[in-house]
């Protein structure tokens, strides 16, 4: 569409109205011929069609050295001018990708930093020229990288922020795979949980390293109305610039199963506000949250504890026996007694990056919803509660007052 210049009605993201200089790059050469310009411009010698038109490419040239590699296109754009497109491979190295503006760069499969780098440059705008776009497409096999962390830390797929945005696509998304195909892939790399769910899921794979090693699809569960017989409590992590984070349970008694069925993550917010929100679910839900806060010391943290307290919610310290928490929920997940609901994207995307150092220790890195939802399975669940149970709680407190 960007070659072009033919953007659908439907379209509403970035056009441009005059020709585009575009580069097109993945890992090698070879790969870069057999998949980005087999895409592109289609196979004349196999019959195979690209998404540009045949009748709108003016004229390619070879690239030397590998055999039926192009080198450069030259497209016909509606505006009557021409765009160019240029095939590349991360194997050239960072000075390949120096040069003029570029107004769209896609990368195929997560590029070496420097070279992403380098491509960051080419979008910026030169003189009156508007900033160009940078589009990648991959399959995270190399885990939470930078480059990874740089779109996904902080986010929700399909959310833009600061200009980036990532979309998450599993084998579900993929019409062209039949459901035959998928149980053959699976069966495949089965005994590779971690590569299965990066390229069944777009979860980037973390590897030995990951803290719940649990397929998601063993732990999500499609939302459903929670009886009002289930106890409730949540887990809550203070914070500021970070998130202050929530997560509510539920828990099935009979089954002995913990639901986490809602979240909640707002930034720079003062305690009244914050209260307000998280009382929007249920006053009378009760709360387990970090002891010390995001303070500097117990004391400050006993602090902020009673200044959400003034305000009325419902809230005790939890215990923050980090590695005995983490035990119990893995335990948990493994033993099918914990489903989240897939509705909360924060919470899942946390978990996916949930991990451990070189050393052992947990990373503490976008991990506000993981903190919240060990206080609620540690602490909160000893405190749950039914709506029925609390008002008749206080009712009877009120007849012994009235004596």
């Amino acid at each position: 569409m960007h070659l072009t210049g033919r953007y659908p009605s439907w379209w509403k993201g970035k056009r441009f109205t005059e020709p585009v200089e575009m580069w097109a790059a993945s890992d090698t050469g070879e790969t870069t011929r057999d998949i980005l310009q087999n895409e592109y411009l289609g196979n004349s010698s196999k019959g195979t069609l690209g998404t540009v038109h045949s009748s709108l490419i003016v004229s390619t040239t070879n690239r030397a050295g590998i055999a039926g590699a192009i080198d450069t296109a030259l497209i016909r754009h509606v505006s009557g001018g021409i765009s160019q497109l240029g095939f590349k491979s991360y194997d050239q190295g960072r000075a390949k990708f120096q040069g003029t503006h570029k107004h769209v760069i896609h990368l195929d499969e997560e590029p070496p930093q420097d070279v992403y780098d380098e491509c960051f440059m080419r979008t910026a705008g030169v003189g009156a020229k508007e900033r160009g776009i940078i589009l990648m497409t991959m399959t995270p096999l190399g885990g939470m990288t930078p480059l990874m962390t740089n779109y996904t830390e902080g986010r929700v797929s399909g959310e833009p922020v600061d200009g980036r945005v990532f979309i998450q696509a599993g084998w579900e998304d993929n019409p062209h795979l039949s459901v035959e195909e998928r149980i053959d892939l699976e069966k495949r790399f089965a005994t590779r949980p971690h590569e299965l769910e990066a390229r069944k899921l777009g979860i980037p794979s973390i590897g030995s390293g990951l803290i719940y090693p649990i397929e998601e699809s063993r732990i999500v569960c499609d939302p459903f109305e929670i009886p009002d017989y289930w106890p409730r409590c949540f887990g809550m992590d203070f914070g500021w610039t970070n998130p202050t984070a929530v997560v509510w349970l539920a828990l099935d008694r009979q089954q002995d199963v913990v639901y986490a069925y809602a979240e909640y993550a707002q930034s720079e917010l003062p305690p009244q506000t914050h209260t307000n929100n998280i009382q929007a679910r249920g006053v009378w839900i009760p709360g387990a949250c970090d002891p010390a806060g995001q303070s500097a010391n117990q004391k400050d943290g006993e602090a902020l504890l009673t200044a959400y307290q003034s305000h009325g919610l419902n809230l005790s310290k939890a215990d923050n026996a980090v590695e005995m928490g983490i035990q119990q929920v893995y335990e948990r997940m493994l033993t099918g007694r914990l489903k989240i609901f897939r509705t909360c994207d924060r919470l899942l995307s946390e978990r996916r990056m949930y991990a451990r150092d070189e050393k052992g220790k947990v990373k503490k890195v976008n991990d506000h919803c993981m903190d919240a939802l060990r206080y609620a399975v540690v602490s909160g669940l000893t405190l749950a509660c039914t709506k029925a149970a609390t008002i008749k709680q206080a009712s009877s407190y009120r007849s012994i007052l009235s004596m």
